[in-house]
C-alpha cells in the first residue's frame, strides 16, 4: 500500500514537471517570437522586413538639396533619388525630417529608421558606427567667407587659401565632417585655427546667411551646396577649397547588409547611375531656364510687348487684371519661349509644373493658348483662395504672385509666422514678405506655425518684385488694348 502511494505521488510530480517545463518552453516561444516581431516593426531585421512592412524609411533634413517642397510638389536630390529606390523595391517612400546629423545616426542605430540620406561625406568616423552605400558623388569643402572692400595692398578677399585660415574665426556645427576637417588642417599644419561651435538648431544655411549679413567672419560647406547658395547672396565668396574631393553617400545600420548590398546594387545599374546623374545635373549645376538652342524671339510691331499679346488679352479679364501683368508672368517664367523647360521640369510659356498644368487642363505638350489658359485657371484658384486672407485686391495680387512662383503653402506659413511675429498678416511689403525670407533660417520654418518646411524664400521674394516691376515697365511702352 505504501509503495503503491509513493509511486502514484511520483508519477504525479512526474506529470506536473513536465506541463511547467511545456508552459515554460511555450511563454520563451511567444516572447522571441513577440520580440521578432517589434524588432521587424522596428525595421531592425533588413531588407525583408521593409518589404513586408510596405515602406522605406528615410531620414532626412529639409535643405536646397536633400529635401524641400517647390510650388506644391516634394523636391530634393536625396528625396527624389530615395523615391526612385523605393519604387525599384516595391515599397512607399516614407520621409522623416530631422534637423541633427547625431540624432539621424541614433534614430538609425535604433532600428527607427532604415536609411540616412542627407549630403554625408564619408568618414573614418562615422564609418565606426554606420555602413555607407556606394558614393552617390564627390564634392570638396570649401570656405564661405564675406567679401571686404579692397584696397591697393588688398584683395576683397581675407582669407587666400587654406594656409591662412587662423586668421578668422569659423563657424561649424561640432559633429559636422567640417569640424573633423578643420581639425585636421589644425593638427596637419601647425595652424592655430579658432572654431567656433554653431548652435544645433542653426542650419549650415543659417551659416552662409549669416555670413553674407556680417553677422559671422566664416564657414563651411560642400562646393556643391555652396553653388545652390551662391546664387542667393551678394557678400559672399566660396573660392577657397580646405579639402580634395570627398565622397558623399548615403548610411544604413551596420546590421542591414542585405539592404546595402541592394542599394548598392542598383546604384550601380544602368537605372541608378542614368537617375543620379539626371538629378546630379538638376540639383547642383545652374539652376537657369533651359532654352532650346537657337531660340530666338520673333520681332513684334511697335507698341506690343510679345508675339503674345493676344492671348494675353484675352485670358487677362477673367481674373480681372491688365494683359500686361499676365505679360509680365511670361516673360520671366519663359523668356516668352513656348518650349522652355526649367530645372525644377515646369514647361510652357507659363512655367506649370506638370501636376498644376493637367489638374488646370493642359497637356505635356501645350501651345501657348493651352498654357496661358492654364495658368489663368490657376491663376484664379489663387486669387479665390486668398479673396478672404487678404482684403485688399492690390495687396492679394502680390500674395498670388509668390504663390505662383513657389507655391501657396509656403504663402500660407509666411502668412501664419507675421502673425506670430506680431506683423501685419494681410500686408506683403515689410511684413508677410519678411516673414517669408525668415523661412530660409531653421528657428523659424521649424516653427509649429510652419507646415511646409524650409524655403529657398528669395526667389519668390524677388520674383514679386520683378512682376510687379516689369507690369510698371510695360504700362510706360505698350498700348492698352
Amino acid at each position: 500500500m505504501y509503495n503503491s502511494m509513493r509511486f502514484g505521488s511520483s508519477n504525479t510530480l512526474f506529470l506536473l514537471m513536465c506541463l511547467c517545463l511545456l508552459l515554460f518552453a511555450v511563454g520563451c516561444d511567444n516572447t522571441s517570437r513577440r520580440k521578432k516581431r517589434k524588432q521587424e516593426y522596428a525595421g531592425i531585421v533588413d531588407l525583408d522586413s521593409i518589404k513586408r512592412r510596405g515602406s522605406l524609411i528615410m531620414l532626412t533634413e529639409n535643405s536646397a538639396s536633400t529635401y524641400f517642397l517647390y510650388r506644391n510638389q516634394q523636391s530634393g536630390f536625396d528625396y527624389e533619388l530615395a523615391l526612385a529606390f523605393a519604387k525599384h523595391l516595391g515599397v512607399r517612400l516614407e520621409v522623416k525630417l530631422i534637423d541633427d546629423v547625431d540624432r539621424m545616426f541614433e534614430m538609425l542605430r535604433n532600428g527607427n529608421a532604415d536609411l540616412v540620406a542627407s549630403n554625408l561625406t564619408i568618414t573614418p568616423h562615422r564609418s565606426d558606427s554606420v555602413s555607407f552605400s556606394k558614393p552617390l558623388y564627390q564634392t570638396r569643402q570649401v570656405l564661405v567667407q564675406r567679401k571686404i572692400e579692397p584696397t591697393e595692398s588688398q584683395s576683397t578677399l581675407a582669407i587666400q587659401d587654406s594656409t591662412q585660415l587662423g586668421l578668422m574665426p569659423i563657424w561649424v556645427h561640432r559633429y559636422s565632417s567640417f569640424y573633423e576637417r578643420l581639425q585636421e588642417i589644425a593638427a596637419g599644419s601647425g595652424q592655430s585655427i579658432r572654431i567656433e561651435e554653431a548652435p544645433g538648431e542653426i542650419s549650415t544655411d543659417d551659416l552662409i546667411r549669416l555670413v553674407d549679413d556680417g553677422a559671422i567672419p566664416a564657414t563651411i560647406t560642400d562646393e556643391n551646396l555652396a553653388t545652390i547658395e551662391l546664387s542667393n547672396y551678394d557678400n559672399i565668396d566660396v573660392g577657397v577649397p580646405v579639402s580634395g574631393l570627398q565622397d558623399i553617400a548615403w548610411a544604413v545600420r551596420k546590421e542591414s547588409t542585405s539592404l546595402l548590398a541592394e542599394l548598392n546594387l542598383w546604384l550601380a545599374s544602368k537605372e541608378g547611375v542614368l537617375r543620379s546623374k539626371r538629378l546630379y545635373r538638376k540639383y547642383f549645376n545652374e539652376a537657369n531656364l533651359a532654352r532650346p538652342k537657337g531660340f530666338v524671339l520673333p520681332k513684334v510691331g511697335p507698341g506690343a510687348i510679345s508675339p503674345f499679346d493676344s492671348l494675353f488679352k484675352v485670358y487677362a479679364p477673367q481674373l480681372g487684371w491688365d494683359w500686361r501683368m499676365l505679360a509680365s508672368i511670361a516673360y520671366h517664367e519663359s523668356h516668352f519661349n513656348p518650349q522652355a523647360q526649367s530645372w525644377s521640369g515646369a514647361y510652357g510659356l507659363m512655367q506649370l509644373m506638370p501636376q498644376t498644368a493637367i489638374r488646370f487642363g493642359c497637356t505635356s505638350t501645350p501651345t501657348p493658348e493651352c498654357s496661358v489658359q492654364a495658368a489663368t485657371k490657376y491663376i484664379k484658384y489663387l486669387q479665390n483662395m486668398w479673396q478672404k486672407r487678404v482684403p485688399n485686391d492690390a495687396e492679394r495680387t502680390k500674395f498670388v504672385l509668390a504663390s505662383y512662383n513657389i507655391g501657396q503653402g509656403h504663402i500660407i506659413d509666411a502668412q501664419n509666422l507675421a502673425r506670430e511675429l506680431g506683423m501685419k498678416d494681410s500686408v506683403w511689403d515689410g511684413n508677410v514678405a519678411e516673414a517669408l525670407l525668415m523661412k530660409q533660417q531653421e528657428k523659424y520654418y521649424t516653427m509649429s506655425c510652419v507646415k511646409h518646411g524650409y524655403c529657398n524664400a528669395r526667389e519668390p521674394f524677388i520674383f514679386v518684385q520683378k512682376i510687379i516691376g516689369t507690369y510698371d515697365l510695360y504700362k510706360s511702352v505698350s498700348s492698352e488694348k
